[in-house]
């Protein structure tokens, strides 16, 4: 949800311009090999549309699929803060309004129910699955409803007492019982007519063709609640659907009392990555990086509550630099673990980050025919600024967050499993790793015969796949 300055719960009322995606990236037909839109529980790679009207989204979601992205996730589609009664669809309100609810039973503020069903049929046609973001754990604070605790579906008895959240007393009751922002009345979900309200909300979604939900605001909701909300979407769903909830830690909040629930938001990796990327900071600290414990997480360089351009001063994952947030973007692509995150704006600005898609479709492929993918950060010169990274022999990704290209004429794989021709997804080169007479393993080639060694420009990431030796010859 927004966030403050100096809090991590409270709403920022500032908004940010559309992205827009102009076409797909494109790629060689050999490395087209998997379907749009593997048939994972995990998705693949999420990319988030932030805010974006359900018609822009089905505009490019089939472009989303060819780029490898699996997943896309929208904005929440309740009647919210600002959005009137039997009013227009699509709402010029600020984003922050999207996460204060008025009527869980009525579609609004970015796209009617039509206006979802027609995305939802779009991106399943071409192997597309759509998130939907639901926040369930307060109503608005729109001085319409708040005052009397009067909403389409909700009245007093249905809210928590206005108190104070602690963050720092050792406990959670005031994270899971308390008013969000002093403002936001807290939703009792002990309640039959409240837990019946959000159920049929989900049905709604389900119906409509969403694949699964990101739980809002999910550590200020008690998990035997989520349990059981999950608990309808797998029987809706057929056990289908996949979800998982923002979950921040604080003194109280760990997301270890989450995970058994679903996968959550790694904001411990996030953090790791900030202070990894930025000026003065070292690569080499990724070599075991700090995580969350779940391969499932939703891993990010930068979401939509720690981007300064929709959230200022959100205290966490606080980039001073975009270029370093999306090279840690390119990052958290390229790994093993995890579930990718990326916002829309980013993937149509930054030219690596739909090549950092297509690489962990291909991955994911070829981990499912048993070819080894392990993920190793390999020890090369310049740890601080550089980092090589191995997905078994099957990849190499090569990331440089120096403002001077690094170029190397010789550098030694022995110790790694990589050998033969890797092609290069974004700029077609290949590169190879032989062995020299003495058996050790070196890059032989780097574009040309005429030089070995490793060359990446300033603040640039790689990804490169294996290939069959003759493209090297």
């Amino acid at each position: 949800m927004g966030r403050p300055t100096g809090e991590l719960d409270r709403p920022q009322r500032r908004g940010t311009g559309r992205a827009r995606l102009r076409g797909a990236l494109t790629l060689a037909a050999l490395f087209l090999n998997a379907a749009p839109g593997l048939a994972l529980d995990q998705p693949t790679a999420i990319l988030h549309a932030h805010d974006e009207p359900y018609r822009q989204v089905k505009g490019y979601v089939c472009a989303l699929a060819k780029q490898g992205y699996s997943h896309v996730q929208i904005a929440p589609a309740q009647r919210s803060n600002g959005d009137p009664a039997g009013g227009a669809a699509v709402s010029a309100k600020a984003w922050w309004s999207r996460y204060q609810p008025v009527d869980f039973l009525v579609i609004q503020g970015r796209g009617s129910l039509a206006d979802l069903q027609a995305l939802t049929h779009q991106a399943h046609s071409c192997g597309m699955k759509v998130i939907a973001d639901v926040v369930f754990n307060h109503m608005a604070s729109d001085p319409q409803f708040a005052p009397t605790l009067t909403y389409p579906t909700f009245q007093r008895e249905h809210f928590h007492p206005p108190c104070p959240i602690n963050y720092n007393d050792g406990k959670t009751n005031t994270e899971r019982q308390c008013w969000l922002n002093g403002d936001l009345p807290d939703l009792k979900q002990t309640h039959g007519q409240v837990m019946g309200i959000l159920r049929q909300h989900l049905k709604l979604l389900l119906k409509a063709g969403v694949d699964g939900f990101r739980f809002d605001a999910a550590k200020h909701i008690d998990p035997k609640v989520l349990n059981d909300l999950i608990a309808t979407i797998n029987r809706s769903s057929k056990n289908r659907a996949w979800n998982y909830l923002e979950v921040i830690d604080d003194n109280d909040t760990r997301a270890s009392m989450y995970t058994p629930t679903a996968a959550v938001t790694d904001f411990v990796l996030c953090e790791s990555l900030q202070k990894a990327f930025r000026f003065g900071g070292s690569l080499s600290s990724l070599r075991v990086p700090t995580a969350i414990n779940d391969s499932r997480s939703v891993t990010f360089g930068v979401n939509h509550d720690s981007d300064p351009s929709i959230n200022p001063g959100f205290p966490k994952c606080s980039y001073a630099n975009r270029g370093d947030a999306v090279l840690a973007d390119a990052y958290v692509l390229a790994r093993e673990s995890g579930t990718p995150l990326i916002l829309a704006k980013d993937n149509l600005t930054v030219a690596y980050l739909p090549t950092g898609a297509m690489f962990r479709r291909l991955m994911m492929e070829r981990g499912k025919r048993g070819l080894n993918v392990r993920e190793q950060v390999l020890d090369v010169a310049d740890t601080q600024s550089m980092l090589v990274m191995e997905r078994g022999s099957e990849g190499l990704f090569v990331v440089n967050k120096s403002s001077s290209s690094f170029d190397t004429p010789v550098l030694d794989l022995t110790l790694s499993n990589l050998e033969g021709c890797y092609q290069e997804l974004r700029n077609k080169f290949t590169v190879a790793i032989e062995r020299n007479g003495d058996g050790r393993k070196f890059i032989s080639r780097w574009g040309t015969r005429q030089r070995g060694g490793l060359q990446v420009a300033a603040r640039d990431a790689l990804y490169f796949v294996r290939v069959a030796m003759a493209e090297c010859r």
